[in-house]
């Protein structure tokens, strides 16, 4: 039954005003990304009343359709004049679907498979197809246009009272418009005198019937297509076309309608979320994995999805980006192969993907894998194709200006030693060719234009470059204009431009983990990596990516375990301080101050003492230098409990003079005295400390020190039991972290609020946060609290009251309630609805 609680959704055929009212309905839930039992949480209906709404059987009650409206985010005096017009229609005329007479387009279509996971997309075309006379299905090969395009002319047959015709163009020759013209006069039966224009025959014979035209498989007749559709819509005023083609026909009046590969799954936790169960049970099953199960199904009767191979097939579907085409190729090998054989063997996927797993009805250019983008890369330019390949390299995806850059004109040397004009004189117009040719994405990503490449996409350019012999000068630009963004990054630390700079890292993490990770080329100076380190410490922490980015600068100090020569010493001591940064914060304190030994003997050139290298240092940035290990001996000592030490480093860091900007030593070491003075309870010592900390913080407008600042004046300030003011200092750095989206910032905030919830007796608060808490600090890299001995006792104690009052079984429900949450959301309903709200507003007013 439709829209049960816990079972997939039935697909509807939207003939009728009532089917059409119950897919829009289903499109406002998806878009909300709702599911119907989390929808009854915010409303008085369950949520199979919800479900029934949108079924398609019969029109929901004025109040459900309310309900259902309000908690999807819709605006619903809007959906009641649809509602009140759906019921005049189905009231005056009955439900017109069941009285559906058959249409030409009916006969000979019948599909052997189930059309899956296209209800919005089917809901948009049939919609479209009302108001707009051109629509064009545009998206990549292989993501199903046609399969949809079929349905959507079955949705719509019953407008036409003159049928539906489909004329398939994928088997002519690119040429001009009588091509087309003629093969779609032979599709609707016009007859063509010798030497007589189609589009004249077609016009006198058609001018007084209305009909939809489906051209399929436009893309290598663009031109043709054009002027046949613009010829054809001037003269038949109620013709409708529907096209398919892996780019617009660029035509007046036409509506593009993009089709993306298949809903993914959600694999949070390493766990498949929605795999369908034997009776197709799981309303948030994937629509990548219920096609790619249904056809592995029929395929091999003996497959089954398990609880060991639910993560296996996630990864395959995510492997193949959710293209229909692949997965149903790939499904069919498991006639051979297991699943897990079969997710192995991806890497090779264009063999593996062959045109012996195909259809054998099919096109040519739809049995195999590799047969789809030699198609896609025979109709690209020259400097599109170059394009393409220069972009596979780039993980994640590409600004737009980057991958202008990276794709400008330079005449360089193949490795054959054969001069080539690498990618293009106007590198815009190439990567507009690709994206209208759907072979890249575009994301507005904070108002800038992000461009995105499926897997697959990405391996077949790949392929092609290491073909093409510009592969070695491609690597070469990828490495350098991300490894220059990395030095600038660090170079713009404890600056105005600092928030700017993480969030833009951020967005390259799979960028720099290519390269960091990749053997370097064996003509790059090591001084190139070394340099873009620096921008790796604050990066690695704000992107909760500290496990990671320590293992980088562990590769890259493997690598260079000394410097090159005397020029390279400062550039090579800076990468051996953001090791020993990312190490300490690792928890891995033996390895850090290994590394900041190493550093300080480089900066001297003498095996001295630990903590002298400042008294012998020559020139200034190495005086910096020095002073910024000393610094992070303090870091290490604070980490500890060692305020002795903390403060004897911070102190002679201080005495040397100026310390690095970037790497923030003069505000930090501050900082470390007064955090040691709040351990030590001296309270009028500490505040002043860290206030001194924060103006210096603020004066030189950086962010990211600002939110643990204000974070260790609000730890002060919960050791003096002054708790509203701890909470509004904490909602003051809660306002810096989402600047920078700084996460591990997040979970620091929210390990104090914890504090403040339990002390206040909000246990179930409490107990909320700290799950949420935990969801970011275990896949981070880092010890909980960064391993701080003092903090990490409060925490303890924190979990043993709130545990205490609230029992284990209830602790335990609540714990869980704010991991599924997350951290944003627990934070700020814990700041709306807990006692430090309130006590934090009345010391405000």
């Amino acid at each position: 039954m439709a829209g049960r609680p816990g079972r997939r959704e039935q697909p509807i055929d939207p003939r009728g005003p009532l089917e059409r009212f119950a897919l829009e309905l289903r499109a406002l839930r998806l878009r909300a990304g709702l599911t119907y039992a989390e929808m009854a949480l915010g409303s008085c209906f369950s949520a199979s009343t919800l479900s029934q709404a949108a079924a398609g059987q019969r029109l929901p009650t004025r109040e459900v359709l309310r309900a259902y409206v309000r908690v999807c985010g819709g605006e619903p005096h809007a959906w009641e004049e649809r509602w009140e017009g759906v019921r005049r229609e189905v009231r005056r005329n009955g439900n017109r679907r069941k009285d559906a007479r058959p249409r030409p387009h009916d006969r000979g279509h019948a599909e052997a498979t189930s059309f899956v996971g296209r209800e919005t997309e089917l809901l948009l075309g049939t919609q479209l197809l009302e108001r707009c006379r051109l629509v064009t299905l545009v998206g990549t090969g292989g993501v199903g246009k046609t399969r949809l395009a079929r349905n959507i002319v079955r949705a719509a047959a019953d407008r036409f009272e003159d049928g539906t015709h489909c004329a398939e163009l994928a088997d002519l020759g690119s040429g001009g418009g009588t091509s087309v013209a003629a093969t779609v006069a032979a599709a609707v039966g016009v007859q063509v005198a010798a030497g007589e224009d189609p589009v004249h025959a077609l016009a006198g014979a058609l001018r007084h019937r209305k009909f939809l035209l489906l051209l399929d498989n436009c893309e290598h007749v663009l031109d043709g297509c054009a002027r046949t559709v613009d010829a054809l819509l001037a003269r038949l005023p109620e013709l409708r076309v529907l096209a398919t083609s892996r780019q617009p026909l660029d035509v007046g009046g036409e509506h593009v309608l993009r089709v993306e590969p298949l809903g993914l799954p959600d694999t949070a936790n390493g766990h498949l979320s929605g795999t369908p169960g034997p009776g197709g049970e799981d309303a948030a099953v994937s629509p990548a994995v219920t096609l790619f199960v249904d056809r592995a199904t029929a395929a091999s009767p003996g497959f089954r999805v398990t609880e060991a191979n639910r993560h296996v097939i996630a990864r395959v579907c995510q492997r193949l980006d959710g293209l229909p085409l692949a997965l149903e190729i790939a499904a069919r090998r498991l006639r051979t192969l297991t699943v897990e054989e079969l997710l192995e063997r991806l890497d090779d996927r264009f063999r593996l993907l062959g045109p012996g797993g195909s259809d054998r009805t099919a096109h040519p250019r739809h049995q195999a894998l590799r047969a789809l983008f030699d198609w896609s890369y025979e109709l690209c330019t020259e400097a599109e194709a170059s394009a393409w390949e220069q972009l596979s390299l780039c993980a994640g995806g590409v600004l737009l200006t980057d991958a202008e850059q990276l794709c400008t004109r330079t005449d360089d040397v193949g490795d054959g030693g054969v001069t080539k004009a690498a990618v293009a004189d106007e590198p815009f117009e190439a990567l507009a060719g690709l994206v209208d040719k759907s072979l890249l994405t575009r994301v507005d990503a904070d108002g800038r234009t992000r461009l995105h490449m499926l897997e697959t996409v990405r391996a077949y350019g790949q392929e092609r470059l290491a073909r093409s012999g510009r592969a070695r000068q491609a690597l070469t630009r990828h490495r350098a204009w991300y490894l220059g963004l990395a030095a600038r990054a660090g170079s713009a630390y404890g600056t105005p431009a600092e928030a700017g700079w993480l969030r833009r890292l951020r967005a390259e993490h799979s960028n720099l983990r290519q390269i960091v990770t990749a053997p370097p080329p064996a003509d790059e100076s090591p001084e190139v990596v070394l340099r873009a380190s620096l921008g790796f410490w604050l990066h690695g922490l704000t992107s909760a990516e500290v496990g990671e980015t320590a293992g980088w600068m562990r590769r890259i100090l493997e690598r260079h375990p000394s410097p090159a020569s005397p020029d390279a010493t400062t550039t090579w001591c800076r990468a051996a301080w953001v090791a020993g940064f990312l190490f300490l914060l690792h928890g891995d304190h033996g390895g850090s101050l290994g590394v900041i030994a190493r550093g300080e003997r480089a900066l001297t050139g003498l095996h001295a003492e630990p903590g002298t290298a400042l008294r012998t240092a020559p020139e200034n940035a190495q005086a910096e230098l020095g002073a910024a290990f000393l610094q992070l001996r303090s870091l290490a000592a604070l980490v500890t409990g060692d305020m002795e030490t903390t403060v004897e480093y911070a102190q002679a860091s201080l005495a040397a003079g100026p310390g690095s900007v970037v790497l923030l030593t003069e505000a930090q070491c501050v900082a470390q005295l007064g955090f040691a003075a709040v351990i030590a309870g001296d309270r009028p010592r500490s505040t002043a400390l860290l206030e001194r900390a924060l103006q210096m913080s603020e004066a030189r407008g950086d962010t990211w020190h600002r939110c643990y600042l204000l974070w260790a004046l609000a730890v002060d300030h919960c050791e003096a039991e002054r708790p509203e003011r701890a909470t509004r200092f904490l909602r003051q750095a809660l306002q810096h972290t989402r600047k920078i989206d700084e996460h591990l910032g997040e979970a620091t905030l929210g390990e104090t609020l914890a504090w403040i919830l339990s002390s206040q007796g909000d246990a179930h608060g409490a107990a909320v946060v700290l799950g949420a808490v935990d969801r970011v600090w275990l896949p981070s890299g880092t010890p909980r609290l960064f391993g701080f001995a003092r903090l990490n006792a409060h925490c303890e104690r924190c979990l043993r009251d709130a545990r205490g009052q609230l029992g284990d079984s209830e602790f335990a429900r609540l714990y869980q309630e704010g991991r599924r949450l997350g951290l944003r959301h627990a934070l700020e309903t814990a700041f709306r609805n807990g006692r430090p709200a309130d006590t934090a507003s009345r010391a405000d007013a």
